[in-house]
């Protein structure tokens, strides 16, 4: 009763004086008039068990994730022939208990100040009673405050790139016919709050820095129950930053701009509403920054945590040893899918060395992920189905401890000049997946099947 009540009290909201401008003016054309809608999609009640996701997750759970009680995403969209121009209005409402380090709290003894750092949701895009895609909306960077507090925003984005599993053209047509949004699941959300970190409190009070917020990167959520092998590889989403103080609209795979440049390929403003929107004529823009110091500053860090030139270091050293192995391919897995692989083999084995990211170390986001193992095959059961197993380590800096193993068992296929390699992290918990090609195959035959060249 008290979810259904907040849920109700939280519609109507986001329905009623609270709502930006465009929601208060009368609509003389309806929801379903052709090239415009409007709707509102929710959340209510997750994650469903914060016990459970801490006992699936282990070490790997947030620091900090108020379990929701209800969240709220208004919508409207009006599309032409090319483009379809959305306004968002978003609004939630925290539960009574919240995973903080380690332990499920009570909403009493919760930190002080948490608020959604970042989001990333998936909906369902319905059109006349049928699916036609998936469409992500995600905010990089804000500091949103429960309800009443919401964030308003809006974006362009063309209907090519407006749903990941579906062309423009049944983009468009969906929009022209009245599409709504059904089934909002979180892919990615982050947490921030106003309390210090354990190993913050435990130092003596002298030793602190004298700052009335501590610096700690958002704890950010992010559901591994499914595996998306190339799923960024759809058309590409929008997303939203508020880092500035200015709403910065930029696909995904390009750079996030802090100033209005003017240069071509510098990311779109938008104009119009400000910051986060709080009630009793508050202090908008929580959390926002503008000063050039702190732009810099905020780069710095940026640049401390981004794993593009490790990666590009592990694919450089994969590269060579392609050159001297004569074995080369693909690898990847559940949390990094993009990744290559290269060795020496043998009828009777083989030694690979792989190493693969995740999109984030690609697009320049947060939550960066680097993998780099070696993996060894031998054929035990003289057969070309070979058991293998590999060594190496993840390096994440989103995490309390930067570099963690990684232990994999599996089999290979060794078949002519194919390996298929198949197997599982025992320490992420996550499947992995290699295909490489041996384009020296029956050019050496004095090792008789022996693995070592």
């Amino acid at each position: 009763m008290r979810r259904a009540l907040v849920l109700l009290a939280a519609v109507l909201l986001l329905m009623g004086g609270a709502r930006p401008a465009w929601a208060q003016q009368p609509d003389t054309t309806g929801p379903t008039a052709r090239g415009q809608g409007d709707g509102q999609v929710a959340l209510t009640d997750w994650p469903a068990s914060l016990s459970g996701l801490l006992d699936e997750m282990g070490r790997k759970a947030p620091y900090l994730l108020p379990k929701i009680d209800s969240l709220a995403l208004d919508y409207r969209y009006a599309a032409d022939d090319s483009t379809s121009q959305w306004s968002f209005v978003l609004g939630w409402q925290p539960g009574s208990r919240v995973l903080y380090e380690g332990e499920v709290l009570p909403g009493r003894r919760a930190p002080a100040g948490i608020r959604m750092a970042n989001v990333e949701l998936r909906a369902d895009v319905v059109a006349d009673g049928e699916y036609v895609g998936d469409l992500i909306v995600a905010v990089d960077s804000m500091a949103l405050a429960p309800i009443p507090s919401i964030y308003s925003f809006e974006v362009t984005v063309g209907h090519e790139r407006l749903l990941l599993d579906a062309s423009g053209a049944a983009a468009r047509r969906a929009l022209l016919e009245g599409a709504r949004l059904e089934n909002l699941v979180v892919e990615r959300m982050g947490f921030v709050s106003d309390a210090a970190s354990t190993s913050e409190r435990r130092r003596p009070p002298d030793a602190r820095e004298r700052r009335s917020e501590p610096r700690r990167g958002p704890s950010v959520y992010t559901p591994s129950t499914r595996i998306f092998i190339g799923w960024r590889m759809a058309p590409r989403p929008y997303y939203v930053d508020d880092r500035d103080g200015t709403r910065t609209v930029r696909p995904r795979r390009e750079t996030m701009g802090r100033g209005a440049t003017g240069q071509e390929g510098a990311p779109r403003r938008t104009a119009g509403r400000g910051d986060t929107e709080k009630s009793g004529g508050e202090a908008r823009g929580r959390g926002t920054r503008s000063s050039s110091d702190d732009d810099d500053e905020e780069d710095d860090e940026d640049d401390d945590t981004s794993l593009r030139l490790p990666a590009l270091g592990a694919a450089a050293a994969v590269g060579l040893v392609a050159y001297a192995g004569g074995t080369v391919g693909l690898y990847g897995r559940g949390d990094t899918p993009f990744g290559l692989a290269a060795g020496y083999t043998r009828p009777g084995g083989g030694i690979h060395l792989q190493a693969a990211v995740n999109g984030a170390v690609i697009e320049g986001d947060d939550d960066q992920k680097l993998t780099v193992k070696a993996l060894g095959f031998y054929d035990v059961f003289s057969s070309p189905i070979q058991p293998a197993a590999g060594l190496g380590v993840q390096i994440d800096p989103a995490r309390d401890r930067d570099v963690a193993p990684s232990v994999s068992l599996g089999l290979a296929g060794n078949v002519g000049r194919i390996v298929l390699f198949g197997g599982v992290d025992l320490v992420q918990e996550t499947p992995e997946i290699g295909l490489t090609y041996n384009f020296r195959h029956g050019r050496d035959r004095s090792t008789n099947g022996d693995p070592t060249p």
